[in-house]
């Protein structure tokens, strides 16, 4: 049998990744206690812990590894720069990464697999983790982009000369050049990296799972905040491809905001958001999953009782979805086509979906009263 070769430790990403939140600390301590903290380097380090932030969230994430939507060449190239500056790879390997996630989630193909821990899937996996001789074979969609493989060349330049220089520069026009690179770049980078390096460990632990029981992604609010919006992953790995993670209006989700308010103004398109039935029918099978749970817990008469209620509120639920779904496509199939037909019958459709809108509302109480009442049953 052939033995499995030891994981190499990539040197270059260790120390990177352990001296730079060191000097970050040392270099704040130092240099805030002798000489303060200015105005200017605390608006240098929001504007750029956003712009590279959200270059990684909206760019290298939403955009690059799962074309949700399409963006005009300029937010793609502020992406490729302002995502260099992020110090997480180019946005070529970075996308490689994700979709192998995203494949092979909790396997051992995963690049960060969250079954072997919070340490590995956080940052210990990036200390093995090389990526000069990497095949691309997964991102060659990506590669006929020439401004992608420029940046794919010169990524750590840019994160050089953009991601350190200019907030120097900045730093420098206050009289103060280590201040702005040390707010601007050095704590930035470390701000940055652990709110991406968040989603791929505590996203995979903590929270709820409303959409998806196959895989480890769980949804947390508090972790959007922390993290652009990112904290529903559940919804996300099951839905990869809409361009929004918090689905509600409420749901803090400002990587989803910014794709809106870029569409507002032409800079993005076709911004991809599955559709509301898919989304409640990925909610009722993982009621089902859960109520199936607590059937095989309480006792045989109870639960041939129960089992007849969910099985019936079921599929009331289908149905109702079922026919919600047919006529709001009909109805976006009529509007396409500029409402051709008459007015009646524009009218008809309109109060048909209202009904079922109505019916849908009613077989889903009917369908969370079984549930609430399978659940207070004791096993």
């Amino acid at each position: 049998m052939a033995q499995t070769q030891p994981r190499r430790i990539h040197l270059p990403n260790v120390l990177f990744l352990t001296l730079s939140p060191l000097a970050a600390l040392v270099g704040s301590i130092f240099y805030i206690g002798r000489y303060g903290v200015h105005p200017a380097e605390v608006a240098l380090f929001i504007v750029m812990f956003f712009a590279t932030g959200l270059s990684i969230t909206a760019g290298y994430h939403r955009h690059f590894a799962h074309l949700s939507y399409k963006a005009h060449s300029l937010v793609r190239l502020f992406y490729l720069v302002f995502g260099a500056c992020a110090a997480e790879n180019s946005a070529l390997n970075w996308a490689a990464d994700h979709r192998m996630h995203h494949k092979y989630v909790d396997t051992d193909l995963d690049p960060y697999n969250a079954a072997k821990g919070f340490w590995s899937s956080h940052i210990g996996w990036i200390f093995y983790h090389d990526t000069d001789n990497k095949k691309l074979d997964n991102v060659g969609d990506l590669m006929r982009d020439r401004w992608v493989r420029w940046q794919h060349r010169n990524h750590w330049a840019i994160a050089i000369v953009v991601g350190c220089g200019v907030p120097t520069l900045i730093g420098a026009a206050v009289g103060r050049p280590f201040g702005g690179f040390l707010w601007g770049a050095l704590i930035r980078v470390v701000f940055v990296h652990h709110m991406t390096f968040f989603i791929n460990s505590l996203a995979h632990i903590y929270g709820d799972q409303p959409y998806s029981k196959t895989d480890t992604s769980r949804d947390s609010w508090w972790l959007a905040v922390l993290t652009n919006g990112e904290g529903y992953h559940n919804f996300h790995h099951r839905f990869p491809s809409d361009y929004r993670n918090g689905i509600r209006w409420y749901q803090w989700d400002p990587t989803k905001w910014v794709i809106w308010s870029l569409n507002t103004v032409k800079l993005t398109h076709r911004l991809h958001r599955i559709s509301p039935h898919l989304i409640l029918r990925a909610r009722m099978d993982v009621d089902a999953l859960v109520a199936e749970k607590h059937l095989q817990r309480i006792s045989p008469d109870l639960g041939l009782i129960f089992r007849q209620k969910v099985d019936a509120a079921r599929l009331r639920m289908e149905h109702a979805l079922a026919q919600w779904a047919e006529t709001k496509a009909r109805i976006r199939d009529l509007k396409q086509a500029a409402w051709k037909d008459s007015e009646h019958t524009r009218q008809q459709w309109k109060l048909k979906l209202r009904d079922y809108e109505t019916r849908l509302e009613a077989a889903r109480d009917e369908w969370r009263a079984v549930l609430r009442g399978l659940s207070n049953t004791p096993a």
